[in-house]
């Protein structure tokens, strides 16, 4: 299975005391999003695989195993133009909520959304939650919020799934 993912970045900006994600897809789409520190107490805990509010586990690991899946550029994205599309908007969403659907199946997804509407639709596996993971180390640093001494899942530095 392939995912259109074609690239993620996140860059921290101090005036805004927020995280800008930036996810591109393959067919030039590309979607923005705040992360601020409350909504990263969120999102930390869920890219460990574990429910941000009650802890538990969100993979099962006896019976839940995927390939790991296989991310690359399809011709198709080469040939058109490279002039990005914001089908949210090009200013950036604030995220306040994550959603999931289909856990614990190959088909598993979250969405990083704000209060209403649309939100960014991610696959819910290992490698795009350790891609966040290390894509967030840097701009956490950067933060300075210190969330790694109030009890809130850091940035390991193997990137694996707890």
């Amino acid at each position: 299975m392939t995912y259109p993912i074609k690239q993620i970045q996140a860059t921290y900006t101090p005036q805004e005391d927020r995280i800008l994600l930036t996810v591109e897809m393959q067919n030039q789409h590309t979607y923005l999003g705040w992360i601020t520190r409350r909504f990263l107490t969120l999102l930390l805990p869920t890219l460990h695989g574990q429910h941000p509010i009650t802890g538990g586990n969100m993979f099962d690991d006896t019976s839940y195993k995927l390939k790991k899946p296989q991310i690359k550029q399809s011709k198709e994205a080469v040939t058109k133009s490279n002039t990005p599309k914001y089908p949210l908007g090009a200013s950036p969403l604030l995220f306040s909520t994550i959603r999931f659907s289909d856990l614990k199946t190959e088909r598993a997804m979250f969405t990083l959304a704000p209060n209403t509407g649309a939100g960014i639709e991610l696959p819910f596996n290992s490698v795009i939650l350790n891609l966040l993971l290390s894509v967030l180390k840097e701009p956490l640093e950067l933060s300075n919020w210190e969330l790694e001494h109030q009890g809130i899942y850091g940035v390991p530095s193997n990137h694996l799934l707890q």
